[in-house]
């Protein structure tokens, strides 16, 4: 029953959260000219945030309770450091190659397997390119790959 509640507890924020950007992203004004206006981020992270809250609410009970480890204490120390990483390698790197290779580090301290590890930071990497450049018009620095199109 603890573990219903401590769930709960982070669930229900989560999906407010989630909820409340989904409803206040459809009073942003459209932008002339363009399909998708400012409200489709908002929108699209509520969304997102109102399905991790129900995956976590209807997540089976934990099994053993977890102590602070070394390798815990490594994967708040990379998590941490990794807007710092992005901010520095922005513009040499871009944003293809960073949000790659973060997304797949991120992923891998996780402990999430290795080929799932490349094959999200490769979701991350290319859906966010889709969704800002193409679809939003927002650029992003290409680094070492001008080919890449806007």
């Amino acid at each position: 029953m603890a573990d219903l509640a401590r769930r709960l507890g982070t669930a229900l924020p989560v999906a407010a959260l989630g909820v409340a950007a989904i409803l206040l992203s459809r009073d942003f004004p459209p932008v002339p000219g363009q399909t998708y206006g400012p409200g489709l981020f908002p929108a699209v992270l509520g969304w997102v945030l109102t399905a991790c809250a129900l995956g976590v609410a209807l997540q089976p009970a934990a099994k053993q309770t977890v102590s602070a480890s070394s390798e815990g204490r490594l994967a708040a120390g990379v998590y941490a450091l990794a807007p710092a990483v992005l901010l520095a390698g922005w513009e040499s790197a871009g944003w293809p190659i960073l949000s790659f290779a973060l997304g797949s580090l991120l992923l891998g301290v996780g402990r999430v397997r290795w080929w799932r590890c490349l094959l999200g930071g490769g979701l991350i990497a290319v859906l966010t390119w889709v969704l800002f450049p193409l679809l939003l018009r927002v650029p992003l620095p290409r680094g070492p790959l001008p080919f890449i199109p806007y």
